[in-house]
This record gives structure tokens, sequence and C-alpha cells, in this order.
């Protein structure tokens, strides 16, 4: 038992590569995927305690994330350009999309200028406008796209650029979350954001997502470690976020577990 702790902390500050197990797929979908899951799911009830920050926002989040296999099955479709092969994922993409632009509708109207100096809401609220119009624009994109398969008639439109479009959407919203922290605490989540949270939103759902944490368990076990070091002992911890802090490192510690 000891020496399991002994590895953990080693592990959890330790910031050079550490011998440690690769996970096959099958391990990791039944032992890791689940557990960080939770612990997407316990950041953002976290940071929806912040003042003023848009639930709204959450639902919108997740059906973007849910984009993710629908964009693997089209790259593996369709891998260099776009033709009839795709055009039912197209469409189940497009179909997605039409349900996130209502979603997105509903965050729009229950934005409001924040009333608070910590808050720079103005600039989340310009992000999602933003991030509204691209949606609209990408959803044309892809009726264009359906209608001229549908005609046939002949197309070089390349599926880089419509994945890119898509990830594009994924960029702004990401930043509009960042916006809606107060300004005391930005940074401290951004770090986590960037380098824990939306790396594992973009992989948990592919067929690879193993490797990816196989290849960067290390990083990923410092942003963990270095928020909650900072929310816990730096800095005061925001009201109501320590339970959430705490499920958050424990749940990171039963994932450290399976790669000793």
């Amino acid at each position: 038992m000891r020496f399991i702790i002994f590895l953990l902390l080693a592990l959890s500050f330790s910031p050079l590569s550490f011998a440690q197990k690769s996970l096959s797929r099958e391990s990791f979908m039944v032992n890791v995927r689940p557990t960080l899951s939770g612990i997407l799911s316990d950041f953002y009830q976290m940071v929806t305690l912040f003042p003023e920050f848009p639930r709204e926002l959450i639902p919108v989040i997740q059906g973007l994330d849910d984009l993710t296999p629908q964009k693997e099955l089209l790259l593996s479709t369709c891998p260099r350009r776009i033709d009839a092969k795709c055009k039912m994922t197209l469409n189940d993409i497009r179909n997605r999309l039409a349900r996130l632009r209502a979603q997105t509708i509903v965050l729009l109207n229950a934005q409001r200028p924040s009333s608070s100096l910590y808050i720079n809401s103005l600039a989340g609220l310009r992000l999602v406008t933003e991030f509204d119009e691209e949606l609209e624009e990408v959803k044309g994109l892809l009726d264009n796209t359906s209608f001229l398969i549908s005609a046939a008639i002949p197309q070089k439109r390349e599926t880089y650029l419509i994945l890119k479009e898509l990830d594009e959407l994924n960029t702004l919203l990401s930043l509009a979350v960042v916006e809606h922290i107060p300004f005391l605490y930005k940074e401290d989540f951004r770090n986590f954001f960037f380098n824990f949270v939306h790396p594992i939103q973009q992989q948990i759902s592919k067929n690879s997502n193993h490797q990816y944490v196989n290849r960067n368990i290390t990083a990923l076990n410092f942003a963990v470690n270095l928020l909650n070091q900072t929310l816990t002992k730096k800095k005061k911890t925001p009201e109501g976020m320590g339970p959430f802090l705490a499920a958050i490192h424990n749940r990171w510690n039963s994932v450290l577990r399976n790669y000793l």
C-alpha cells in the first residue's frame, strides 16, 4: 500500500516522464474513460458556481462534443474529398448542428452584460455571437454540399476544410468558457481547460483516445495537480468548489492507478 502511495506521489509531482503501463483500448474504455467523463462533468458543474456564468453554455458544449464520432466517420469515409459515400454522414452532422443552433439561441437570449468589474462577460458574449454566426455558416455549407451530391453535380470540396470549420466552432466555444471566469481565477482555469479539459473532450469519443492518454498522462497529471494546488494552497478556494476539486483529484488518482 505504501508503495502505491509513493508511486502516485511521484507521478503527481515529477516533471519528468514516468515509467508507466500503456493501456489497451478495451482496458481504457472500461477502467478510465468513465472516470474521465466524471471529471469533465465535475469541472462544468464547478465553473457554473462562478457568479453570472451562463449555465446555458454547458449543453451547447456537450452538443458540439457529440459531433466527434461523426467527424471521424466523415474522415474515414471520405478521407480526401466529399462525395456521395459520405452524404448520410454530412446530413447527420447538419441535423445535429441545427439542434445545436436552437440551443445557441437559448444561450444568446440568456446572455446579459455582467454588472461585475471582475468578469469580462462582453468578450464572452462576442464569442458566443461569433460562434452562432459561424454555426449558421457551416450549416449552410453542409446544405449546399449535400444538394450538389443529390443533384450529381461534380464538386471539389475537400474533407479537411469542413472538419476545419467544425474545429473552429469548438475553439470559439472554448474561448467563451474562459471569458466567463472571474479575472482572479481566469488564468488558473484557462491553463486547466486548455491543458486538460479541452484535449480530453476532443479525444474521449475517438477510437484512438486511449493512445492520447497513454502518451500524455504526465502532462495531464501536472494540469490536475496544478489547479488543485493553486486553488487549495495558494489562493482562496472559490465558494462551493471545494467538493468538486476534491472529487476531480480523487477521480484522477483512480485513473493514475491504471497506469502504475
